[in-house]
């Protein structure tokens, strides 16, 4: 007796069919369950996904598991372009193990290409399951618990600027604004769609605080209160300047009769036990509320990397990529006037998979350890170039999804 072979249909959807359909799948997989939503409810936020593109695989008609890109920007090395974030990505117990969610990837890459996305990001349940996929491991967001007394000495500090609290919904459109130029010169950092983020100026969940300087914005941070002697959340605070940051702190430190403590979202490079005297700060890679995995970032089509920024240098390189067949071949990637240029072609001085090229582009990854995690063997001289190239660098992703 044979065995039939289930028919697997993998469809881009609408919203209101992702609603009846994959909503259902990634509710089973990363919410309480059962869980039954009014899908009446859920329509009401279509207007919100309006860019983005979820793909659901029916299993003999059945869904059985899904997977959605939103359409976001993201800095890479100094260019601005435009990005993949994946999310929602789900299966059914019958669905696992077979495959099913390795094809919705594939079918989601190519649909990024289309699309004209150089790279892709996303948050996973497990980074060895995105590796096989062709992600890398991104630093992990960081997290700064901080008591306001310590702040009580720069309170009492004259200082230039000063610190503006508004609504969400009444700054949501200069907080953007910040945001995006914020994200000029910021390398990994990523952006929704607005049509998604204006989600946050109708949910109107957060204060925002300006620190502002000569008629500028110096600085912004999105907060909320969970309480009296309870505690401040700073879901993101970004400055462009020392006086945004110590006019923000100087907000935060405002609060020590209201808070106990406040935790604040940190960039993976930032270091807060040098920024005043006596703070005595607890920084950790996890909160107690709502804990995030450590980003992952790849490639999507090598040759859409060109005018990016980097070093100094020239290499060719054979790309292995088992999910994007167009990213197989050999790439002349050279470095000069803090630009890179990508071209087809060359006698290859290394062989490197796309986890390692994408290590590489959001870290500057050492290509020595590039033989401990199976992502090829390049030789000293090859090292040397690559090291050059593409120099060390910190993302800070920004936006969750």
């Amino acid at each position: 007796m044979t065995t039939r072979s289930p028919a697997v249909d993998i469809r881009e959807v609408s919203y209101h069919e992702f609603a009846t359909t994959g909503r259902a799948i990634a509710d089973y997989a990363f919410a309480p369950s059962p869980l039954e939503r009014n899908v009446d409810e859920l329509l009401k936020d279509e207007q919100y996904y309006t860019h983005a593109r979820p793909l659901v695989a029916f299993v003999d008609g059945e869904p059985q598991a899904t997977v959605s890109t939103y359409d976001m920007t993201q800095n890479i090395r100094g260019k601005v372009a435009r990005m993949g974030g994946v999310a929602a990505v789900a299966s059914m117990p019958p669905a696992r193990r077979r495959g099913i969610v390795r094809q919705l990837m594939e079918k989601a890459f190519q649909m990024q290409r289309e699309m004209r996305m150089p790279v892709s990001a996303l948050y996973p349940f497990r980074d060895s399951f995105y590796e096989r996929l062709g992600y890398a491991t991104l630093p992990q967001q960081r997290y700064l618990t901080i008591k306001p007394e310590t702040l009580a000495p720069l309170v009492r500090l004259d200082k230039p600027g000063s610190c503006e609290q508004t609504p969400m919904k009444n700054g949501f459109d200069e907080w953007q604004a910040f945001l995006e130029r914020y994200q000029q010169t910021t390398h990994g950092f990523s952006l929704k769609h607005v049509s998604n983020s204006v989600r946050h100026r109708d949910l109107n969940q957060w204060w925002l605080a300006f620190a502002r300087h000569e008629g500028e914005v110096a600085g912004a941070m999105s907060f909320q209160i969970t309480g009296h002697t309870e505690q401040m959340i700073v879901g993101t605070f970004y400055t462009t300047s020392s006086i945004g940051r110590y006019q923000l702190l100087d907000w935060i430190g405002r609060h020590a009769d209201q808070i106990t403590d406040a935790q604040v979202e940190l960039r993976p490079d930032e270091y807060p036990e040098t920024w005043f005297r006596d703070l005595k700060p607890v920084v950790s890679n996890q909160t107690k509320t709502d804990p995030w995995p450590a980003p992952m970032g790849r490639v999507v089509d090598v040759a859409l990397l060109d005018g990016i920024g980097a070093g100094h240098g020239e290499i060719v390189l054979e790309i292995t990529d088992a999910l994007c067949p167009w990213n197989n071949g050999t790439f002349t990637f050279s470095g000069s006037s803090g630009a890179l240029t990508v071209v087809e072609g060359g006698t290859p001085a290394a062989t490197i998979t796309i986890q390692a090229l994408s290590a590489l582009v959001f870290c500057g990854h050492d290509p020595a350890n590039f033989m401990f995690r199976g992502w090829g063997e390049p030789d000293a001289r090859a090292q040397e170039t690559l090291r050059s190239i593409f120099p060390p660098i910190v993302p800070d992703l920004h936006e969750t999804f």
